[in-house]
């Protein structure tokens, strides 16, 4: 793995960390959490593909990087994302 396949997948999951904050529209955590969460998803689904010796760490990266995300915004115990409530 290079550096420039490393920078890659870091933009990849800012990318994705800051789509997550748009969809989310505020109830997920805040920005920088979510950039953060976003690349650590991305570094660790492509590291898992590496080590495995799979195809399409690209891919992966999104795939890591999203489930990572989701799966903070759903148990956050103060706003969580999916709530019966409308929050204003």
């Amino acid at each position: 793995m290079t550096l420039m396949n490393i920078l890659a997948y870091v933009a990849i999951g800012l990318v994705v960390g800051w789509l997550s904050r748009v969809i989310t529209k505020g109830r997920g955590v805040t920005m920088f959490p979510s950039l953060a969460f976003g690349v650590l998803g991305a570094l660790a689904g492509t590291t898992i593909v590496h080590v495995l010796g799979l195809a399409g760490a690209a891919f992966y990266a999104v795939v890591g990087a999203v489930g990572i995300l989701f799966t903070v915004n759903v148990f956050r115990q103060d706003k969580p994302v999916f709530s019966e409530k409308e929050v204003l």
